[in-house]
């Protein structure tokens, strides 16, 4: 189980398909995740009449957490999937 005082950032994405090719190969790999879903910068202050027509991917920011011990090997895991990108 991963709480806050066992887990490691492994990488911040902007969109959800970078998002769903991480969080693939975590699973592949047997890495357990969490992912930290934060309000984007891009919409901050904006109401929802302003959204209409925006790029679903500017909405949101995912953090993905691995625990500490596996986080070397997370890293070398989504290295060849982040090269699409």
């Amino acid at each position: 189980m991963l709480t806050i005082f066992n887990r490691r950032e492994l990488i911040t994405v902007l969109s959800g398909q970078q998002l769903n090719r991480v969080l693939g190969v975590l699973h592949d790999a047997g890495i357990i995740n969490s992912v930290r879903f934060i309000r984007g910068v891009r919409t901050a202050g904006h109401g929802r009449r302003s959204m209409i027509g925006m790029n679903v991917d500017a909405m949101y920011v995912y953090k993905v957490y691995v625990s500490k011990e596996n986080y070397d090997r997370a890293k070398a895991a989504i290295q060849p999937a982040l090269q699409e990108f």
